[in-house]
């Protein structure tokens, strides 16, 4: 099922957004509050949808209606963890070169999608990280406060939980934009890729025939596509400093012990294709 505002939807945007969600409405209020913010316009969302119900149906569609940008729905029938089948679904509908992935419980700074847009470089994944935030400050955040530019900049309440150690990676809050500076404070380095905050370009992600569905429980479905691009010659670059984002607290999943035997096997073929992807092989 797919609901979609065509009012700006004529010439392909240079990137498509992959925003995945399923039964956090607060949470996801919040970051499609951010994403109305983007400085940058010209991109498309994809909502991909594993089985919420109706109150977050209702939220998605009242933010299609309303929204500047392009944006599309895509649901599926909830059964189980099948995050890879609704992204690889998104992704053969995207029309940017660009691919550009977050999750439903990580709001957006304003830059989010310009510096992904930016800091493209040929044969480079973009993987950046995020600011989890405390219990408290997530439960008492609005969509008013997102749009009137809470994490513009890191406020009083937010630098006060960091230093109590209630929110973590506090320093992830500043966006620096002088490469220098990056270089200098080691921010040019990032040891690997998060689901909720990386881009690459949609001709890499067809080259590796997509995320592969046989991931259905919690977890390693990210890894495996890292892995899998690695092994067709992609390398990481670091977006440490830019492309800010803020996971809103939830309780932690637990992952699927079967995915970590996925990847095992996967170091050791050093494959770039999934057999059950974007194609079935």
């Amino acid at each position: 099922m797919a609901y979609y505002n065509q009012k700006h939807s004529i010439s392909p945007p240079k990137a498509s957004l992959l925003l995945t969600t399923f039964e956090l409405p607060h949470h996801l209020s919040l970051v499609l509050a951010g994403l109305k913010r983007q400085t940058a316009r010209d991109f498309e969302i994809i909502i991909c949808d594993d089985g919420s119900g109706l109150e977050t149906r209702r939220l998605i569609e009242n933010f299609i209606s309303t929204s500047q940008i392009p944006a599309k729905h895509l649901w599926q029938e909830h059964r189980g963890f099948r995050k890879c089948k609704i992204l690889n679904e998104a992704i053969r509908q995207a029309r940017g070169e660009i691919l550009v992935f977050l999750d439903g419980d990580c709001i957006p700074h304003k830059k989010f999608i310009l510096d992904h847009i930016r800091s493209q470089e040929t044969g480079r994944y973009l993987a950046g990280r995020r600011v989890d935030l405390s219990k408290t400050i997530s439960g008492k955040l609005t969509p008013e406060q997102i749009s009137a530019g809470y994490f513009d900049f890191p406020k009083h309440e937010l630098i006060l939980s960091g230093l109590r150690g209630e929110t973590k990676n506090l320093q992830r809050s500043v966006r620096i934009s002088w490469n220098w500076v990056r270089c200098l404070l080691k921010m040019d380095r990032v040891p690997d890729l998060l689901g909720s905050n990386f881009s690459i370009s949609k001709e890499a992600m067809q080259e590796i025939n997509g995320f592969d569905e046989s991931y259905e429980g919690y977890g390693r479905e990210d890894t495996d596509v890292e892995l899998r691009l690695q092994n067709l010659g992609y390398r990481i670059k670091s977006m440490k400093g830019l492309a800010l984002q803020f996971h809103v607290w939830h309780p932690r999943r637990i992952f699927t012990p079967a995915n970590d035997e996925k990847l095992t096997i996967l170091k050791q073929e050093k494959r770039v294709t999934c057999e059950r992807g974007l194609i079935i092989l």
